[in-house]
């Protein structure tokens, strides 16, 4: 019972937040194929570097504000505080290829539904009365729970719970555990589908439940808190992410986005994919690593490994990946987390991550096929007594 009206509570939204999900598996390919002009770019034995893209890329737009420089796809973006625009310099040439919104037409559409639940103002599709604060109930929502966020929450939630039930409503038991995963084809309508449906939902269990604990947590961090207890691993250190920059003398200059790298790659070893500039004192760089990169296939924001480096002070850094911490903590942020997009894995094999993203539309079609038969059934027992 607790499964089938958790079933129905989710319905159309989580067909929708999934099927979505799915399709933003390919975003990254899907926006370079997209903005092939965006990405022209040359191939030079002395390409530019970071700083003298985002130098270029100031003199050329002095009404441009740049927060972060970012290598992806062959060009280096150079793109605003608020994540909606950037612009593409060719780092063969130094040559600025134009300008792009980093979220646009449907896919921007699907990230904003699936991403931020139309909360997302620079993206298309914003709602304004969802990105409303949740009003306070007798406790304090995590800071900006709007009510898309909500939503995206609840949905999160109830897909573990969904997994947790129908683990519950498929067990056969052990001596009957092999026709949990038959499929009978020739014993009509109604078997076929009602196979179907709990073949379907325990073949997918796993990733219902990892896209449900990880969609949850990323809006609702006692989620991971939760998941990390119950798996051995401990309560995420909210000081983890945070650094303070050393007193600087007034007029001292700034080491710049070349030594912030170089100092960043001194103590993580890798390929610098993305640098904020503009946080207050330090840069924020995020390295992708030699070999395993499970953040390897985003676009723009790429990265495995983040580095804090003080802006006046090459010295003081903050690794913030090498500190220690459980094996269940670093199987969540090296392994689930990036699972929950498909990052972990190149493009060809996020066609199973795809397949497994449709599957509760699978099983909304195969649930309401056999509700609708015992239904029909149902009505004819009815008439048949009258």
């Amino acid at each position: 019972m607790t499964h089938r009206w958790t079933s129905l509570v989710l319905g159309l939204f989580l067909v929708l937040e999934t099927t979505s999900g799915a399709v933003l598996l390919f975003h990254p390919e899907y926006y370079r194929a997209t903005h092939g002009d965006f990405y022209r770019h040359t191939d030079s034995a002395h390409p530019i570097g970071f700083q003298q893209a985002r130098d270029i890329v100031a003199a050329a737009h002095p009404e441009f504000s740049p927060a972060w420089v970012s290598a992806d796809g062959g060009i280096l973006a150079v793109g605003d505080a608020d994540y909606s625009r950037a612009f593409a310099v060719d780092p063969g040439t130094g040559r600025i290829n134009g300008e792009a919104p980093v979220e646009d037409g449907v896919m921007g559409f699907l990230v904003n539904l699936h991403d931020c639940g139309l909360t997302c103002a620079n993206d298309p599709g914003y709602v304004s009365w969802l990105a409303a604060p949740v009003p306070s109930i007798g406790f304090d929502w995590p800071p900006g729970t709007n009510w898309g966020l909500l939503i995206l929450v609840v949905l999160g939630l109830l897909m573990v719970l969904l997994a947790v039930t129908g683990i519950v409503v498929w067990w056969p038991g052990f001596r009957r555990f092999s026709h949990g995963f038959r499929v009978r084809t020739g014993k009509g309508r109604f078997a076929r589908d009602y196979d179907l449906h709990n073949l379907i939902g325990i073949v997918t269990v796993p990733f219902v439940l990892m896209w449900g604990v990880t969609g949850a947590a990323f809006y609702l961090p006692p989620a991971k808190d939760a998941w990390l207890a119950i798996t051995g691993g401990a309560p995420a250190d909210p000081a983890k992410y945070s650094f303070t920059a050393n007193p600087a003398a007034p007029g001292t200059p700034e080491i710049g986005i070349d030594q912030a790298a170089a100092a960043a790659l001194a103590v993580t070893p890798g390929e610098v994919r993305y640098l904020i500039t503009a946080k207050t004192g330090y840069y924020q760089v995020s390295i992708a690593s030699p070999g395993y990169q499970p953040y390897g296939a985003r676009a723009f924001f790429g990265g495995d490994h983040t580095v804090y480096v003080d802006s006046h002070d090459p010295t003081h850094v903050s690794d913030v990946d090498a500190k220690p911490q459980p094996g269940a903590n670093t199987f969540y942020e090296n392994v689930f987390e990036p699972a929950h997009f498909g990052w972990l894995v190149g493009p060809w094999w996020r066609i199973v991550w795809f397949v497994l993203g449709l599957a509760p539309l699978a099983l909304m079609l195969t649930g309401l096929s056999t509700w609708l038969f015992r239904s029909g059934s149902k009505r004819r027992r009815r008439k048949a007594k009258a």
